[in-house]
């Protein structure tokens, strides 16, 4: 029997279809080195502009989205947007990003169902990764052994449903004045 169902295809599918077969190929023609890169930063935070040169050194094409690196399904773009446009600096450590900003450090597990971590500025931002490593959240969460107060904590945000009340969030404990009307969302 024929079908009744009828599928409308949107316009420009087919560029997105040749976009992701090369995004797909460009992966896999490097993945041994992206494999080397995933095993370093589960154990150690490092820095995107050492990760870039790194990823020059073995021959991956220049422009390659480091964030990529860790990427899951339900990534949210936003929430990593809104905190690599704050950073001086930038760590990747296991599905986590980190962001050195001018008042402290900010920890982003870009994906809903997930909180950005805040933290007072450190002293020296390599003993605070190093400390930093060696916890967990619901350590820092429950202030086990007072490591909460000793990694600077100040709060956690919840992804929620509303993006525009995260960056507004954000913004605030961040110190920044205005409207979110920049934000995108």
């Amino acid at each position: 029997m024929p079908s009744r169902l009828h599928v409308n295809v949107p316009a420009g599918v087919q560029e997105q279809v040749v976009a992701a077969r090369n995004r797909y190929h460009r992966l896999g023609q490097h993945s041994r080195t992206l494999e080397m890169i995933r095993t370093r930063i589960d154990r150690e935070p490092v820095e995107k502009k050492e990760l870039e040169r790194i990823l020059g050194e073995m021959g991956l094409p220049g422009g390659f989205d480091i964030p990529q690196i860790t990427r899951r399904p339900n990534y949210n773009a936003l929430s990593y947007y809104q905190l690599s446009k704050r950073a001086r600096r930038q760590y990747l450590f296991r599905e986590e990003f980190m962001f050195e900003v001018a008042n402290g450090v900010v920890v982003e597990t870009p994906q809903l169902g997930h909180a950005t971590y805040l933290f007072a500025k450190p002293r020296n931002i390599e003993s605070f990764l190093v400390s930093y490593t060696r916890v967990s959240k619901e350590e820092i969460r429950r202030n086990r052994e007072n490591v909460a107060a000793r990694l600077g904590f100040l709060v956690r945000i919840v992804h929620g449903v509303n993006p525009r009340a995260w960056v507004k969030e954000l913004r605030m404990h961040l110190g920044e004045a205005g409207d979110c009307a920049e934000a995108g969302a």
